[in-house]
């Protein structure tokens, strides 16, 4: 049953059938409610994780405050930077935002798979570099952007990873609350309230049922520009 689930992952999708049992064979299941922890920040790295179902949040708390590096759904694969190096300790949390069903995998057999498959360590290494950029471009837009465009921003990121047409109309397929995405932009709930009311009143977007439908989005990015410029 395994191998049929992960044949539809990216991850697994150039793999012959038996290639796909004999990873499967090693792959672990594990059904997580929501806001449990898959693991948190310090503890070892022994398992390489793989997304059947669900969202989780990998996540970091700095002087209390909660700060979402990035939001992971089905097909998505995490907790392999810790993998790397035998002994390294996880560098941030990852916690279930959605009851989630993964593939666990152990290190050990992680290892022994990438050196069968050198095609899959270019594509664990090429995410790793793609989220460390991704990273280091947040760490510059909270330090250089004011709060407006951080939103502005985090909306069209949200709609290139997780959006939908339809209708002319991007809808972000995932529901998040105004304290989720505060926390990834890092300003208070309330000025996240405060700006996407204002994207509102100017027909740019609209919110229905947690998820954000995007009307206009030359006119979002103008926003952003309009902003820099000042």
């Amino acid at each position: 049953m395994k191998a049929e689930y992960i044949k539809e992952m990216p991850f697994f999708n150039k793999f012959s059938k038996h290639d796909m049992e004999k990873a499967s064979s090693f792959a672990q299941e594990k059904w997580l409610n929501r806001g449990s922890f898959i693991f948190m920040e310090g503890d070892s790295g022994d398992q390489f994780y793989i997304i059947l179902s669900g969202l989780v949040e990998i996540n970091r708390f700095e002087n209390g405050k909660k700060f979402v590096l990035s939001t992971l759904q089905a097909g998505d694969f995490f907790g392999e930077m810790a993998l790397l190096e035998e002994g390294d300790l996880r560098s941030a949390n990852a916690e279930v935002i959605e009851k989630t069903s993964l593939l666990a995998i152990d290190r050990c057999d992680l290892m022994s798979f990438l050196e069968s498959y050198p095609s899959v360590s270019y594509q664990l290494l090429t995410t790793l570099t793609r989220r460390l950029r991704k990273t280091n471009e947040q760490m510059h837009d909270i330090t250089f952007l004011d709060v407006r465009s951080r939103v502005y921003k985090k909306i069209l990121s949200l709609a290139d990873e997780y959006g939908v047409v339809l209708n002319q109309q991007m809808i972000i397929n995932l529901r998040l609350t105004h304290q989720q995405i505060s926390e990834m932009v890092g300003c208070t709930r309330e000025m996240v309230t405060k700006v996407l009311i204002e994207l509102q009143a100017e027909d740019i977007i609209d919110v229905i049922k947690k998820k954000i439908i995007i009307k206009n989005k030359l006119a979002l990015s103008e926003k952003i520009v309009n902003d820099l410029s000042r």
